[in-house]
């Protein structure tokens, strides 16, 4: 068997998750930032460019999960990370309001305009399913001229 001269590439090992205070506020900024951006989207309606975040938004999320875990209640804690700390929270605090009130305003409107077609079918239906006597297909009404009157000749 002859030796390949390119040997395919290993494949590549997952960069380990950041840990402690460092890591948790890289990974909430790297999250906020990428709610604000599906927030944009949102709100300029460009909704096919928002399926390909949401893996990397559960991704986040976890990851920021799994650096809580690392973080060691009793450690100290620089008084210079903990306010960036406190900055990085409340940016991903914002970002995460905006995001859900941007989804919960879309999901109103879609409710909106579902309810609105919903109804209008549903006028439709009741128009044409009545009892009431059908009305013409003309153009217009077409009436017979009332009857004036008859007068039979018995003459024979």
């Amino acid at each position: 068997m002859p030796l390949l001269a390119n040997p395919p590439p290993l494949p590549a090992r997952p960069a380990p998750a950041p840990q402690g205070v460092a890591g948790l506020c890289a990974l909430a900024t790297e999250l906020a930032s990428l709610l604000e951006r599906e927030t944009g989207l949102i709100r300029a309606m460009r909704l096919k460019e928002i399926a390909p975040l949401q893996a990397d938004k559960a991704r986040l999320t976890k990851s920021c999960g799994s650096a809580l875990k690392t973080i060691d209640p009793a450690a100290p804690v620089a008084a210079a990370l903990k306010d960036q700390w406190r900055a990085v929270s409340k940016k991903l605090g914002d970002a995460a309001i905006a995001n859900e009130m941007a989804l919960r305003v879309g999901h109103a409107a879609t409710d909106q305009l579902v309810s609105a077609i919903i109804g209008h079918i549903e006028r439709r239906r009741s128009a044409t399913a009545s009892y009431a006597r059908p009305q013409p297909i003309s153009a217009g009404p077409t009436r017979r001229p009332p009857l004036a009157g008859v007068a039979l000749d018995r003459r024979l």
